[in-house]
């Protein structure tokens, strides 16, 4: 393990003990046990008074706090009904989607289509041509590839079945674009009317349907548009360094009281506030507080917000994000951390020395107010596992059942030492534990899959080469700052060290606002990817698998060549900059 990634001191090692034992499970439950009896929809007077209690905690804590007023594009839903017309009469309560637009109040009559989980293969020799889909979305956040599919197939509506074995039905959004719409994502929504039903409801439909044809009537009711929400903010400034910073935060709005998605969290993050204000002297960085509101009745406008309008700010100064959702779960078993590769093998070393687990991470995914790291910001979460099926076991979320008996305080106890103690180190240790070893070697493999799979047809030689050289400077840069780290040990105070960490630590965060975009996004820094996707590594350059497929002499080909070769040189360029970052702190910083 490099010695960045696990620098602790005798004085970071107290002053973590210190740190963790402030934990007060009484705290987190007097949080937990307010926010909880609010049903927190983004823009509503339970919002507010949420955003009002967060920023009054703050204040009482000595935590500097505001509450940004933003305008975000929001989805809420109305009232729904179904209705079984033919061979029988029979009604349904169901939930409506979000940004759907709204029947009249006749509704939609026609014929319903059983699809199992609406995905492609289930749409092989049907014709749902103006008729009604039902289907099973395999996983929660699987209805918005369903509900694309079925507008593509020119359904008149759906009706979506909540998975679990009860009663309880889930609210959920269908908007596929992320943050508030531009001119090109403003036409970006859903097309079709949409339901969700309960899954008892569902395998009745679902077998009425095929002993025969089956007639229903859909009524549904959406509002979408513009509406003010709060993002309650906390600041506490670090000693040292004070306008670098962490970003800290989670989701408060909710569907419904939403005790663990995500009134938890929030409670958590409360008490996070209120301790490191106690041990503000020993931060030498700053820590910034989020709530962010417009979670998924917003498609994650305030978090995306707030990058698109402190953008110099973040860039220049912020050290790293991380986001927290779903926490304390009751009968979760385990703990799984997802992040960016420069910050992987830091985080997995938080989790090795505070639990004692040996991890793996994944690949951090869009989903959950990730709206940093397309920009280049290092970006952590974590979350719960569960042993068995995790569908079945969160059977509530998103819904009116989701309350405080489903919320173990003694569990969000384990995030709070995972994130405590990374944010220490954030703060603290004289050079940011990021490495690009790692990055290097997933450009590499990627770049050298990409090439064989393609047969060469698009020669990416010499952007293999300069992902090589990233990997050697990118070691040699981790072996000088084992050495400087060495010396500031030894000799304490040093200012000549301290400049030299100064530019190292400019070097890393340069380094991941230049690579991972291109590591990790299709839209690039400046837009953000639809929700839900999970990239393979440079998604840029994945089409170029297609190109054995295809007529080299045809038109198709040619234009996907020609689009394959301007991604090549971005990729090139991106390489080349990397390499020229680390030359320049490896030498003109005499490491």
């Amino acid at each position: 393990m490099e010695k960045h990634l696990s620098w602790l001191t005798d004085k970071e090692n107290e002053l973590e003990k210190k740190v963790l034992a402030e934990y007060s499970s009484g705290e987190v439950q007097k949080h937990l046990e307010y926010l909880a009896t609010l049903t927190r929809r983004a823009g509503s007077e339970d919002e507010l008074k949420a955003a009002q209690y967060i920023r009054s905690r703050l204040e009482e804590y000595g935590v500097d706090a505001e509450v940004h007023e933003i305008d975000a594009y929001i989805g809420l839903p109305g009232k729904a009904e179904v209705e079984v017309l033919s061979p029988e009469f029979k009604s349904f309560p169901c939930l409506t989607r979000t940004f759907i637009p709204s029947t009249s109040p006749e509704g939609i009559e026609a014929e319903l289509i059983y699809l199992g989980k609406g995905l492609e293969e289930d749409y092989r020799g049907v014709d749902v041509h103006g008729k009604i889909i039902l289907a099973e979305p395999a996983y929660r956040e699987g209805r918005l590839e369903v509900a694309l599919l079925a507008e593509e197939k020119g359904a008149s509506a759906q009706i979506h079945v909540t998975p679990g074995t009860s009663r309880v039905m889930a609210y959920g959004q269908l908007r596929y674009t992320w943050g508030n719409p531009t001119p090109d994502t403003m036409d970006k929504i859903p097309k079709i009317p949409a339901v969700s039903i309960c899954n008892e409801d569902g395998k009745y439909l679902a077998e009425l349907s095929k002993k025969g044809r089956v007639v229903v009537r859909l009524k549904a009711d959406s509002w979408r548009g513009y509406k003010k929400i709060r993002l309650p903010m906390g600041f506490i400034k670090g000693a040292r360094e004070p306008e670098s910073f962490v970003l800290f935060g989670g989701h408060y709005c909710s569907w419904f009281l939403g005790a663990s998605d995500n009134a938890a969290a929030n409670s958590l993050i409360l008490e996070m506030a209120r301790i490191f204000s106690k041990h503000r002297k020993h931060l030498a960085r700053s820590i910034r507080f989020a709530w962010w509101g417009g979670h998924e009745q917003g498609t994650y406008a305030g978090s995306t917000w707030y990058l698109d309008n402190f953008w110099d700010d973040i860039r220049d100064h912020a050290v790293a994000y991380l986001v927290m959702d779903g926490l304390g779960r009751v009968g979760a078993s385990g703990f799984e951390p997802e992040n960016t590769e420069e910050i992987r093998k830091f985080q997995e070393r938080v989790v090795k020395d505070v639990l004692g687990l040996k991890v793996e991470s994944k690949r951090v995914g869009k989903v959950g107010d990730q709206s940093f790291w397309g920009m280049g910001l290092p970006s952590v979460t974590g979350k719960p596992t569960f042993t068995g099926d995790k569908t079945a076991a969160l059977w509530y979320s998103h819904t009116a059942e989701d309350t405080l008996d489903k919320v173990d305080v003694e569990l969000i106890k384990i995030p709070f030492k995972v994130y405590g103690v990374s944010i220490l180190r954030l703060c603290n240790s004289p050079v940011l534990p990021f490495e690009f070893v790692t990055v290097a070697e997933l450009f590499q493999k990627s770049l050298d899959e990409l090439e064989k799979e393609s047969k060469s047809l698009l020669n990416l030689t010499s952007v293999i080469a300069q992902a090589g050289e990233l990997k050697k400077k990118a070691g040699a840069l981790n072996k000088a700052i084992g050495r400087n780290l060495s010396n500031f040990e030894k000799k304490g105070s040093d200012k000549g060290l301290k400049n030299k960490f100064k530019e190292v630590n400019a070097c890393l965060t340069e380094l991941s606002r230049v690579l991972s975009p291109v590591l990790s996004s299709k839209m690039g820094k400046y837009g953000q990817d639809p929700i839900g996707t999970k990239f393979k590594p440079i998604p840029t350059l994945q089409p170029v698998r297609k190109l054995n497929s295809m007529d080299s002499n045809g038109e198709e080909y040619k234009a996907l060549y020609t689009s394959l070769v301007r991604e090549r040189n971005k990729v090139a360029d991106t390489l080349k900059l990397a390499n020229r970052i680390l030359d320049h702190t490896l030498i003109a910083g005499a490491l």
